[in-house]
C-alpha cells in the first residue's frame, strides 16, 4: 500500500498594531516563526482583522521602497521581496514574501501606511512619549533629534513610544496614539497599547531650552513631509490633506527647542 505524504499543517499568528487586526496563516512555519521573534508584543486575537494567506516567495529587496496602489477596494503592496492584495471590502487576502524579517516589516509599514489614513489616522517619522497618561510627539527629519530626546525621556523615566516611527489614529473624534513596534536606534521591540494624544510638537536641537506657538501652515508642512505614505492613485493627496487639516483642526501644535544634555525640556510640555 502506498503511503500518502502528510500535508504541512498551516501555522498562524494573529497580531494588533495601530488597532488594526491581522492574521496571517501559512504552511511555511519559517515566515510564521520571524513574524513571531518580530512582533510576538502584538501577537493578540481581534475580533475583526484582516485575514492573509501567506506563502514563502524568493526576491530582493530592491527597489527599496514599495509600490502600493488602490484599485477600488483592491489594494495592491509591491516591492522586489513581497507582493500582495488585500480586498478593504472583505478583508481578506494574499501574500508572497521572501522569508527574512526586513521583507516582513516592509510589508507590515507599507499595509498599515495606507490602513491608518483611512482611519482619519497617520503613520509618523517622529518621537513618541508618554508624561501624565498622555502622548506626546515630536515631528523631525533626519538628524533633528528624535533618538536623542527618546533616550532622555527614557532616562527621566518616562515610557517612549516609539523613538523613529509612531501610529496616530482618529477614534470618536479624538486622536490616539498606538504602541509601536517599529523603532530607530533605540532598537526596542515595542509595546501593545495606546494613550490620548497630548499635543505634537516640532522638533529641534538648541542650545536652551525653549517652546512656543507654531503657524498652522509651518505644522502642515511638515506634517506631510514627515507622514509616512507609499500610495499612488487619485484619490491619495486628498485623503492625506484632508487628514491632515482635521488634526491640526483639534490638535495641540508646538514648536520645541531643546539641548541634548538633560531631561529639562520636559518641563515644557
Amino acid at each position: 500500500m502506498a503511503v500518502r505524504p502528510v500535508a504541512a499543517r498551516a501555522a498562524c499568528l494573529g497580531l494588533s498594531i495601530g488597532g488594526f487586526g491581522l492574521r496571517l496563516k501559512s504552511d511555511s512555519a519559517g515566515i510564521i516563526s520571524i513574524l513571531r521573534g518580530r512582533y510576538g508584543n502584538f501577537a493578540r486575537r481581534a475580533a475583526r482583522s484582516f485575514s492573509f494567506g501567506v506563502r514563502e516567495a524568493a526576491g530582493g529587496e530592491s527597489p527599496f521602497r514599495p509600490a502600493v496602489l488602490l484599485k477600488g477596494n483592491r489594494l495592491e503592496l509591491k516591492r522586489g521581496d513581497f507582493s500582495a492584495v488585500l480586498n478593504l471590502r472583505s478583508g481578506t487576502g494574499e501574500l508572497s514574501a521572501a522569508p527574512y524579517e526586513q521583507c516582513l516589516d516592509a510589508f507590515l509599514r507599507s499595509l498599515l501606511s495606507s490602513l491608518l489614513p483611512r482611519r482619519g489616522g497617520f503613520m509618523l517619522h517622529s518621537a513618541g512619549i508618554v508624561k501624565r497618561g498622555k502622548a506626546y510627539l515630536f515631528l523631525g527629519k533626519s538628524g533633528a533629534g528624535k533618538s536623542t530626546l527618546s533616550k532622555l525621556a527614557a532616562g527621566a523615566g518616562l515610557e517612549v513610544v516609539s523613538d523613529e516611527i509612531n501610529l496616530l489614529r482618529r477614534e470618536g473624534g479624538r486622536y490616539r496614539v498606538y504602541g509601536s513596534p517599529f523603532w530607530g536606534e533605540m532598537r526596542c521591540e515595542g509595546r501593545p497599547g495606546s494613550w490620548p494624544l497630548g499635543g505634537i510638537h516640532l522638533l529641534g536641537k538648541a542650545r536652551v531650552n525653549s517652546a512656543a506657538a507654531c503657524g498652522g501652515s509651518e505644522a502642515l508642512k511638515l506634517l506631510l513631509r514627515c507622514q509616512l505614505n507609499f500610495e499612488k492613485g487619485p484619490g491619495t493627496a486628498g485623503l492625506l490633506l484632508g487628514n491632515a487639516a482635521r488634526l491640526l483642526a483639534s490638535a495641540k501644535f508646538g514648536r520645541l527647542e531643546f539641548s541634548k544634555r538633560d531631561a529639562s525640556f520636559l518641563d515644557l510640555i
